[in-house]
């Protein structure tokens, strides 16, 4: 559920901050008071967009802050969603947008991205207006309206069908890859056979490569390896060019060395060791000599590391971008030549095999019919019995299901329908004129259906339009039941309804320094009395009006004790 909201330079609200509680929870206020500010802000918070045009006159960038508590299991989804585990089930979602364009998202002090808040906005919270584009007034979101409510028995028929339809496709897709015509299959095969004979004439290594561009560096380099090699000795012992040689010239400095150990036996030490490095530069130097000396530059064996790396760079430009891609790809033109090859047993195989999966997935789609059938006759049920207790009584509610082509989903063409007037033929959800009937239609569904990601939070944006006196009462305890399962939100112009809160808040548009501002403040006592009775009497409130309020509130009271028990 929302814990907390908190709201900074949206349109004329500077600074809000909203602590929300379980149950029901109503938001009243004079028309153009800011009320559609806080749905604009819970939509920022799901992922919707966050124009630019929100941003409150003067500033430069707009936030908004929500605190969320959920179950384990709505924890866990949104985790693997994301890719972010979080140990707590307090989740705080944090947007800010500014005129630039640029949008921040973190989900406790975690970046996210836009499409990420997105996927799981339906998570937190649901939020439900009369103009709204509400999903289920949208045709082709109606058969997962019926799964939901159909639980897990449906599920699991689902899940069957879906896993049987999965390897049917499959395999017809290979089967339709295998039945091409013959001058078809004779091209293919000519061209895998040149391909893989171009591959295996070559007789690749995997580490050959390196190995061959080391040994070409070290052949292209071998006048200049020596002549360092040479220079290198020269220096080291033999000093025919520099006169001197380091070998030279520590035997000298030990002869030194020797002649004055007698005096001080730390010399004697030292005279050893560089002894030592005079046999170690003697023995170094010649090695580097003999190298040099066997060194020569072949020209034959460079010329054909050049020609063998030339092969190589060849069959990587066509078949991939390293040897070990070239390979790869080798075996994967080898299988496909060799099904292509057998394709005659191999079509008599998946055709056979083809013709099991349909009876298979035929019998899957019926039984995951039967059990949509049989839950829709149920769905319509508990929705006409809704509607009957929001004076809707003569109201038809018919889920249609037609068949149709296979797809991942089954065979059913689902669509919810309505009849508000008797006689009338049941026509779809979406052709409703009248707002105050679609209002209570919809919040008739939304009281039975239980979607699988149904957020704890549910938000309705004056669902009362177009409806008053019983209507509207019927329309608040509807309201009110859902909070046994779920938290209310309701922003309403009805006392009806505004009476049945378990905590009011008042939305107010002030001016000061010459600014207009919005604020949102909790009311109870004398001031929530005083609120209902301007809803119910308008600007001037009078004694009678303000009695009038108490009795609305007192009545409210009785009529959630028994709903509660």
């Amino acid at each position: 559920m929302l814990t907390h909201l908190s709201i900074k330079n949206i349109a004329v609200i500077d600074r809000a901050q909203i602590d929300f509680s379980d149950g029901f929870n109503i938001l009243t206020g004079e028309t153009g008071a800011g009320k559609s500010i806080i749905i604009n802000s819970l939509n920022i918070l799901k992922g919707e967009r966050a124009s630019k045009e929100l941003i409150r006159t003067g500033e430069q960038s707009a936030r908004v802050d929500g605190i969320f508590t959920v179950s384990d299991e709505i924890k866990n989804e949104i985790c693997d969603i994301i890719g972010i585990d979080f140990d707590e089930n307090e989740i705080m979602i944090s947007r800010e947008f500014n005129l630039d364009g640029k949008n921040s998202v973190r989900i406790n002090g975690s970046p996210i991205t836009l499409s990420m808040l997105k996927s799981i906005g339906e998570y937190f919270v649901n939020i439900h207006g009369q103009h709204d584009s509400t999903s289920l007034l949208v045709k082709k979101s109606h058969l997962g309206f019926l799964d939901d409510f159909g639980g897990d028995k449906l599920k699991d028929a689902l899940e069957e069908y879906k896993k049987v339809h999965a390897e049917y496709q499959d395999v017809k897709s290979k089967l339709e890859k295998l039945n091409t015509d013959e001058t078809e299959k004779e091209r293919r095969m000519d061209l895998l056979k040149y391909q893989i004979e171009e591959i295996e004439v070559a007789n690749l290594s995997l580490n050959e490569e390196d190995d061959l561009t080391e040994r070409r560096n070290f052949l292209a380099n071998a006048q200049k390896i020596s002549e360092n090699c040479l220079a290198a000795f020269d220096k080291l012992y033999d000093g025919e060019e520099t006169g001197n040689s380091a070998h030279d010239l520590i035997w000298e400095a030990v002869k030194l060395i020797e002649q004055i150990t007698e005096f001080n036996s730390d010399m004697d030490t030292v005279c050893k060791e560089l002894t030592d490095v005079t046999y170690i530069i003697s023995d170094n130097s010649h090695a580097i000599k003999k190298f040099a000396d066997s060194l020569e530059c072949n020209e034959y064996e460079l010329n054909e590391i050049e020609e063998r790396l030339d092969v190589i760079y060849n069959l990587k430009r066509k078949y991939g971008v390293s040897v070990g891609d070239v390979l790869k790809y080798l075996e994967k033109i080898k299988k496909e030549y060799a099904e292509i090859e057998h394709s005659e047993e191999q079509i008599k195989f998946l055709s056979e095999k083809l013709k099991e999966l349909e009876l298979s997935r035929l019998e899957k789609a019926e039984k995951l019919s039967l059990l949509r059938k049989e839950n829709a006759k149920i769905l319509s049920e508990k929705i006409c019995a809704e509607l009957c207790d929001l004076e809707m009584a003569k109201t038809v509610f018919e889920v249609k299901i037609e068949d149709t082509e296979f797809s991942n989903s089954g065979k059913d063409d689902v669509e919810f329908l309505i009849s508000t007037n008797l006689g009338e033929l049941p026509k779809p959800l979406s052709k409703i004129a009248s707002g105050g009937e679609l209002s209570r239609i919809i919040l008739a569904i939304k009281s039975v259906i239980t979607g699988g990601k149904s957020a704890e939070t549910l938000i309705f944006d004056e669902v009362d339009t177009g409806v008053s006196g019983k209507t509207a009462q019927k329309i608040g305890e509807k309201l009110y039941k859902m909070t046994k399962s779920a938290q209310v939100i309701c922003i309403t112009h009805l006392a009806q309804i505004a009476s049945l809160a378990d905590k009011h808040f008042l939305i107010e548009k002030k001016t000061e320094n010459g600014r207009t501002k919005t604020e949102i403040m909790t009311i109870d006592g004398e001031n929530r009395i005083l609120e209902i009775a301007r809803i119910l009497g308008g600007e001037v409130i009078t004694d009678l009006t303000r009695e009038n309020a108490k009795e609305q509130i007192l009545l409210a009271n009785d009529i959630k004790k028994k709903i509660k028990n």
